[in-house]
């Protein structure tokens, strides 16, 4: 159990960590979620470490396809998605959606049809900007339930020991501490 004794007590806890993440991909229904079959469909590797990357990166993309299937249902195309998450987060309109590649003339009409829906104005979400992004995220969480449910007691445990490591590797230089390569929608 992560909460209360394995991490608690010593010892590295990977095992325990790759046992929670494992139940929580087992739990986890990859149908309409493209990303999260695929990764379902591979070999479980052998080595400890592999296999942390592995269950993570299967619920990664679990998480990720969900989240998407949410922002299609409300009728949103993937830039107006990255425009409406750094709304939402507080970043400088287009600024994320920037980070992924778009050009400014993509964004200038996303940001239109956007305003036209009347989600955004002026630069900032609108009340109906706010609810539909709220939703799209409320949406993905209860999605996300079955995963949450299988690895139960253990998650908050989890959070922590996978919150530590993620920043010793960000310490490391090891992956970027900008916020914008690291945040999700």
């Amino acid at each position: 159990m992560l909460g209360g004794s394995k991490i608690e007590s010593g010892g590295d806890g990977l095992d325990v960590a790759v046992e929670a993440l494992r139940r929580g991909a087992a739990a986890a229904d990859c149908t309409g979620r493209p990303m999260h079959a695929g990764l379902v469909a591979l070999p479980w590797p052998d080595d400890p470490l592999g296999r942390l990357w592995h269950a993570a990166t299967i619920l990664r993309e679990h998480r990720g396809d969900s989240h998407l299937a949410a922002c299609v249902a409300c009728g949103l195309t993937g830039l107006e998605a990255n425009l409406l998450t750094e709304l939402r987060v507080g970043w400088e309109p287009q600024t994320y959606a920037a980070s992924r590649g778009w050009s400014p003339e993509a964004m200038d009409a996303a940001t239109a049809v956007l305003t036209t829906r009347g989600l955004i104005d002026d630069g900032a979400l609108t009340a109906e900007g706010t609810a539909l992004r709220d939703g799209i995220e409320e949406t993905t969480d209860r999605l996300l339930g079955p995963v949450v449910d299988a690895i139960g007691d253990d998650l908050p445990g989890l959070l922590k020991m996978l919150d530590g490591w993620s920043q010793q590797i960000v310490d490391r230089g090891w992956f970027p501490p900008d916020p914008y390569k690291r945040a999700s929608g």
